[in-house]
């Protein structure tokens, strides 16, 4: 048997200010919780003792998960992914091999066939390594024939592309040497200490959600992989008056009004309203946004729950959080953040801002 545990407890201050309302694990990908792609992988799987490493708005994954066949263990204070881990460990009743997956990486592996390639290994842990094009942001892996030598922790100058893909699966009693706060400072290095690490080369879809760009950038890559026509959900509508040029997704209860025009790569969250002669393109709202008559939002982010005055103009890489309400008539230059709960009376004509 295989327990799994997600580790998603912690505050994604990259994210901000869209992690300032809402944990990772619940950010929507194409409309749908990123924590519900694992959960669903590992129900294919036939993963069914599942437990839920919380911390930070713990309550709202509680709430979210409520009826779902998981097991939540909450930590009092910060202690780190290997330090979450080991205060699993001693909760749970884990079983003999345990996968271990952060809650904010979203990918495609196949959990059995990683379980597989873990019990031909003679080694107690695997971890599972993919290839990216920037892997100065993460732990480059020294291997051999398949087994881990070091991990190099964000690089000045990459010996290769290949990284920590954060799943990592343990047997059992290998958890009794946790030490440390970190996996792979700590942890990984005492164990490669007496024992050895395999690597599970894995070349499909993988993303960090870890910044604002990365999660837009997974949301479009995404879409254009699933939905290159375009995916409108049965019970949005939308006007026929409207423009719609794919790829875009146009999420459940969405209601788009008479001349607006969805320009490619949008993606629209549950319940938002796209009123009459709106355009928007290249840009990602969440859920329960409200965009007013004749606005124009290109290349942005948008939380839930924000409110666009009329004849707005929001302009590439801006960053709304959430409950966010413009006036009429504003303009809001590129790269400007602005934290939730703000009220926009004024136009925002400088660019690269932190609006508070």
């Amino acid at each position: 048997m295989v327990s799994a545990i997600i580790l998603a407890g912690g505050y994604a201050t990259r994210l901000r200010p869209l992690s300032l309302t809402k944990p990772k694990a619940l950010f929507p990908v194409l409309g749908k919780p990123i924590l519900d792609y694992i959960l669903e992988g590992l129900e294919n799987a036939g993963i069914h003792n599942v437990y839920l490493s919380l911390r930070v708005m713990a309550d709202k994954i509680l709430s979210h998960v409520d009826g779902k066949n998981v097991t939540p263990i909450i930590e009092k204070e910060p202690l780190g992914d290997a330090g979450a881990l080991k205060f699993v460990s001693t909760q749970a009743k884990l079983d003999d091999v345990v996968i271990v997956i952060y809650g904010d990486i979203y990918s495609e592996v196949n959990f059995l066939d990683l379980l597989k390639f873990h019990a031909q290994s003679e080694c107690p842990v695997t971890l599972l390594a993919t290839k990216v094009n920037n892997p100065r942001r993460y732990g480059v892996l020294l291997t051999e024939d398949n087994k881990l030598i070091e991990i190099i922790e964000k690089p000045s100058n990459p010996i290769s592309n290949l990284i920590n893909g954060g799943v990592y699966v343990f047997n059992k009693n290998i958890l009794n040497f946790i030490q440390g706060p970190s996996i792979s400072r700590n942890f990984l290095p005492k164990i490669l200490e007496k024992y050895c690490v395999s690597v599970y080369k894995y070349d499909g879809i993988w993303a960090d959600i870890g910044t604002p760009y990365d999660y837009m950038k997974l949301n479009f890559e995404l879409l254009g992989k699933r939905f290159p026509r375009g995916y409108i959900s049965n019970t949005a509508k939308v006007s026929e008056r409207a423009t719609l040029t794919p790829p875009y997704f146009i999420s459940d209860g969405v209601i788009i009004g008479e001349d607006s025009y969805i320009d490619s790569n949008s993606i629209i969250g549950k319940g938002s309203v796209i009123k009459n002669g709106v355009y928007i393109g290249e840009s990602l709202l969440m859920e329960n946004v409200l965009v007013s008559e004749n606005s124009f939002i290109k290349g942005s982010i948008i939380a839930d729950k924000c409110k666009i005055g009329k004849w707005n103009h929001i302009r590439e890489e801006t960053i709304f959080g959430e409950e966010v309400i413009t006036h009429d008539g504003i303009l809001i230059n590129k790269k400007n953040i602005i934290l939730p709960n703000k009220e926009v009376t004024e136009s925002i004509y400088e660019e690269d801002k932190i609006i508070l």
